[in-house]
């Protein structure tokens, strides 16, 4: 082969490399774009999955949402509860479980919650239960939600759910002065037979509850115990059920003054109350209202004749029958406070509600009584007695009914 046609061979084989090392490298630059766009590709679906699952796992957590903002325990509740002997419960719930079981059944349909998208509802059984649990202890708001496995804030809404309910069920109902002919004998025969005296349609006293006073008001509600306070004025019958009570009046008061500026006060001035008489030594004794030396006389509530030496014994003595009486309401008041501890307590709620947690806690009180449950005697914390300012106010008429009444006690003893 000359040298002429050996060069033409060697000239196309390398046209021929030329070519084929460009269309490699086309080749492979193809491929490293689509390398390139694929990565971009998988890139841009792995943000884009993450993205999905973020707003799925974000819409979740919406529609399945934990109750609470932070788990709570509640294994108290949930755990320990049920286990409780009878007494057990009782200490802790301050009603027996037959008591609570008839009170749940009449509250049901008032205080059942429906689930929502946000929360479940709390049991009802959990709510009435939280609530008596508040009104029977002196615990704040924070250990009642950890007891329950829920917030301070839910324990307190439920305490004052549950008392409003209660009053606007049972208030007008349970807490009701006799004002019928046959109610004001039945009450005088529950006197009559318990204490021996005639004609008492009620026991009636002040309490002081202590408070957080509202602001700008410290001085109204400064009670002559020196500490702040609103008065629960009430009545009993013989069986130490609440027939009346007022509550909210500043601890600055008197409880002449509630009395004299009260319903009752001008109930009693109904002829009805005429209607039960005793004629004694040609003075027309009516049916009355018993209460201690801090009140008025008058021939509507009869109070003992005042303490001093060489006291005639005609005055003592009806003096003794008269607190016979009288002490009914105050072992009324120490069953209601001994019960609900929580009115042995600085209560640092708003005004409004103060009363109404009193309020809730009488028809309770109420409830139990007539329903045989009794207040432990362990539960027993003496009341401070404190002496009251008298009140030396009298009527003719009210001086005239007393000193009947102590010569009908003289003539006929116990």
């Amino acid at each position: 082969m000359d040298d002429k046609k050996l060069m033409c061979l060697l000239h196309s084989y390398l046209t021929r490399k030329i070519r084929l090392n460009a269309k490699i490298a086309r080749a492979r630059a193809e491929c490293q774009r689509v390398i390139k766009n694929y990565r971009n590709n998988l890139i841009l679906r792995n943000q884009l999955i993450t993205s999905v699952l973020l707003l799925l796992d974000n819409t979740s957590s919406i529609t399945n949402r934990s109750i609470w903002s932070h788990k709570k325990n509640g294994k108290w509740w949930a755990e320990i509860v049920p286990l409780m002997t009878d007494q057990q419960f009782k200490e802790n719930f301050r009603i027996e479980r037959q008591t609570f079981s008839s009170l749940l059944q009449q509250l049901q349909p008032h205080i059942q919650k429906s689930d929502t998208n946000y929360r479940a509802a709390i049991p009802i059984d959990k709510r009435l239960a939280c609530a008596l649990y508040a009104l029977g202890s002196s615990s704040e708001s924070r250990t009642v939600g950890h007891l329950f496995g829920i917030g301070k804030s839910t324990a307190s809404e439920i305490l004052h759910d549950i008392c409003s309910v209660l009053i606007g069920l049972f208030f007008h109902r349970l807490v009701k002065f006799p004002n019928t002919d046959l109610e004001i004998q039945e009450t005088i025969n529950g006197f009559s037979t318990k204490y021996g005296h005639s004609l008492c349609v009620g026991a009636l006293d002040g309490s002081h509850i202590a408070i957080k006073p509202p602001l700008g008001q410290e001085i109204d509600y400064f009670n002559y115990k020196k500490h702040h306070s609103v008065i629960l004025l009430a009545t009993v019958n013989s069986d130490l059920l609440f027939t009346y009570v007022n509550i909210g009046a500043p601890g600055r008061c008197n409880d002449s003054s509630i009395y004299n500026n009260s319903a009752l006060s001008s109930l009693m001035q109904h002829p009805i109350y005429q209607n039960h008489v005793l004629v004694i030594n040609n003075v027309k004794v009516q049916s009355h209202l018993i209460a201690d030396s801090a009140f008025s006389l008058s021939s509507t509530l009869l109070k003992p004749y005042a303490d001093k030496p060489n006291m005639p014994k005609c005055q003592s003595l009806f003096n003794y029958r008269l607190s016979r009486v009288r002490c009914s309401v105050e072992r009324a008041f120490g069953c209601l406070k001994n019960r609900f501890r929580l009115l042995h307590c600085k209560m640092e709620y708003e005004l409004d509600n103060t009363i109404n947690l009193i309020k809730a806690a009488t028809i309770l009180h109420n409830i139990c009584i007539s329903s045989g449950d009794k207040v432990e005697i362990d539960w027993d914390t003496p009341l401070v007695i404190h002496k009251k300012p008298s009140c030396n106010i009298q009527t003719n008429s009210g001086t005239d009914s007393r000193d009947a009444l102590k010569d009908f006690f003289l003539m006929n003893p116990l």
